[in-house]
């Protein structure tokens, strides 16, 4: 099956909603990370967004609860793949479909994370507006109990009851103060865990692009050799002709579903005793083995 193209601007990402094109019947197309599922290139269980997170999970879901037993479940770009309504109509049924290519799954995880990291800022924007008022909120109490314990009746003919009741008023300040100077500091800290993870998501942003820059210019040179898809049967077949002849192995890079790596550092792992008929099988052999452990 055809999948749509990655500079499509009707694709969705990993879900495509397919419906329009099935007679307006539901229809969930699903197309895996080649990375995903333990560098399978399989579709992974779906995993709920963790906004302080420095990471998205392969196969994010954003759950919604509408009451009524309605519910329904879209990834970080919006595309429903499962929903309940309050009548009780459903659809759950996804499709799965091939999987992405590394330089494919880079661009739409790279997509996916200019909207995490908008989440994350509009996050820390509310989390700063909160903040924001509660020294106003400590600076009153503050005063409250300054003031309760300036006026504390301390003659022999005051009542108990008013003075009970001053006392009262004093702890009703200090537990204010307490309470917000707590909530002041999980708010900052929730704030710090925000940028912290914010910066980490940038990062690897910008790895990314560097490495989808590196394939681009590596297939459009015909220095590519993409093996990145596992969901196929002889997943590594393109490297194994590739080695037919391995004087043209300056320049050339290898695809892997989590990585992209040199053929020149494959064939110096395998080493320069290999028979020469061997370094094909050897190096699917040695490559295989990186995907397996994900190193």
């Amino acid at each position: 099956m055809k999948i749509q193209a990655i500079n499509n601007m009707n694709f969705k990402g990993l879900f495509t909603d397919k419906s329009a094109q099935n007679d307006g019947n539901w229809r969930m197309e699903y197309s895996p990370y080649s990375w995903e599922n333990n560098n399978t290139s399989k579709m992974a269980p779906k995993a709920r967004i963790d906004i302080y997170a420095a990471a998205l999970p392969d196969n994010e879901e954003i759950y919604t609860s509408y009451g009524n037993n309605a519910e329904n479940s879209v990834d970080i770009l919006g595309t429903e793949s499962y929903y309940r309504r309050s009548d009780g109509k459903m659809r759950k049924t996804i499709t799965e479909v091939p999987a992405l290519t590394r330089e494919e799954s880079l661009k739409v995880q790279n997509k996916k994370f200019d909207i995490f990291l908008n989440m994350k800022k509009n996050k820390y924007n509310k989390i700063k507006i909160e903040a924001s008022i509660i020294p106003d909120r400590l600076m009153r109490a503050r005063n409250s109990y300054n003031s309760y314990s300036k006026n504390i009746p301390f003659s022999f003919f005051t009542g108990a009851s008013i003075q009970k009741a001053t006392a009262n008023r004093m702890g009703d300040a200090f537990n204010t103060v307490h309470d917000d100077a707590l909530e002041l500091y999980r708010k900052f800290m929730s704030y710090a865990k925000l940028r912290e993870s914010s910066d980490a998501i940038a990062a690897q942003k910008k790895e990314n692009a560097l490495e989808i820059e590196l394939l681009e210019k590596a297939r459009k040179d015909g220095k590519l050799i993409d093996i990145s898809r596992r969901d196929i049967d002889g997943a590594s077949n393109a490297l194994k002709e590739a080695l037919l002849s391995t004087k043209e192995a300056a320049g050339r890079y290898v695809a892997l579903p989590h990585k992209t790596i040199t053929l020149e550092s494959i064939l110096k792992e395998i080493g320069s005793k290999v028979n020469s008929a061997d370094i094909p099988a050897e190096a699917v052999k040695f490559v295989e083995n990186l995907i397996k452990k994900g190193a």
